[in-house]
Formats: C-alpha cells, structure tokens, sequence
C-alpha cells in the first residue's frame, strides 16, 4: 500500500465541531506553556468492513485558535487513493503499531510530523503552524454519516513536551465517551509528560 496520510492544518475546531461526530477521547490542556513536541503510538484495531462516510483517528495538538497538527489514519467508501481496500486502513493494517511524532523546529514556526510503522519511517511533512500551541488529544472523527469504529484504539508511550515546566498540565486531563487513561505521569518539573496507556472504546 502506498504510504500516504493526510494532515489537516489550520482547521477551526468550533466549525469541525458542528460537522462532525465523535467517538472517545482523552485530553490535556491548555498548558500554561506550550507544547514544542509530542510522541505517541497507536494501534487502530479492525476497520468496519464497509465505510459509509470518513472514519478519522488521530492525535492531535492545538493553538485553540484555528491551528491544529493532525495527523490522520483514515478510512473511505472508496480506499483506493491510497492503496487499500474495503475493509482497511490507509496504509496500515489493523495490528500495526504507528508511532506518529510532531515537533516544532529551530525557527519555532515550522512543525515536522513524522509517522513511523513498526520501526520504519513511511511519512515526514514539514508545514508552517506556529509555537503556540496548548492543547492535545486523541479523536475518532466521524464525517458524513460514517460507520463508526468497531475495534477499540489504543495509544501507548505517549510522551509531551513543553517549552517550560507547567506542573498543572496534568489537572487538565478530560475524556469523553468512554476513553481512559492510565500511567499520567510528570518529569522535570513538569516540563515532560507521559502517558503509559490510552484506551478508547469502540462507537459500535
């Protein structure tokens, strides 16, 4: 299958948010400091057999302002842009572990997204959004009347980092749905922070 994600950039969440459907979540922000990198590794578990609208999962970083560093694991009525079939993922299988990074760059403008498939780099995509951003979370997007998740997701070794320790970050934590986390911890003061398990139950 060919190796292409989408990102979606400079999205307003308060429009997103009256479009679109949504499974479980986890959350944290906004930080009192801003978020300069973020790691985590998802498993997708099984698509639906069939897609009626788009099915999206990502994690997630925003300004809460508009800017937003999303990359996606998608599913269509028709996959065959990327390379997959009904029944599938874009560019991954459901057991597969991708490990997704964003970090923002010397010039503090630039972000580079890279998505890494059981140890091996398959997308890197450098786009201009910004130092500011506050917020991060897990979503299962769900557009024009999809067929929801059938699987369960789980996000493992999450790691976030700030420009500057901000010790309550971690108060900030919500979910939705369903969604639960376990391992929140805190390094430095409060400056990294880590999240041992994700896990976000099925909309089905």
């Amino acid at each position: 299958m060919k190796a292409i994600f989408s990102t979606l950039l400079a999205f307003s969440t308060a429009l997103v948010a009256v479009a679109d459907t949504w499974g479980g979540s986890y959350s944290l922000g906004p930080a009192k400091t801003n978020i300069i990198e973020m790691t985590t590794t998802i498993k997708p578990g099984a698509a639906p057999s069939t897609q009626a609208g788009m099915l999206f999962l990502w994690p997630g970083i925003s300004n809460g302002t508009g800017d937003l560093v999303q990359t996606t694991l998608e599913q269509w009525p028709d996959n065959s842009w990327c390379g997959a079939g009904k029944g599938e993922w874009c560019v991954l299988k459901a057991t597969d572990s991708v490990t997704i990074n964003y970090k923002l760059g010397s010039n503090k403008m630039t972000w580079t997204q890279t998505v890494t498939i059981d140890g091996k780099a398959v997308s890197t995509l450098n786009s201009d959004s910004g130092p500011y951003m506050k917020g991060w979370g897990t979503g299962t997007e769900c557009n024009n009347g999809c067929t929801g998740t059938i699987s369960a997701q789980k996000y493992t070794n999450t790691v976030i980092t700030l420009d500057a320790a901000d010790p309550t970050f971690g108060s900030t934590a919500g979910s939705a749905q369903g969604a639960t986390a376990t391992g929140l911890t805190s390094e430095q003061g409060g400056k990294v922070w880590k999240i041992a398990t994700i896990n976000v139950p099925a909309m089905g």
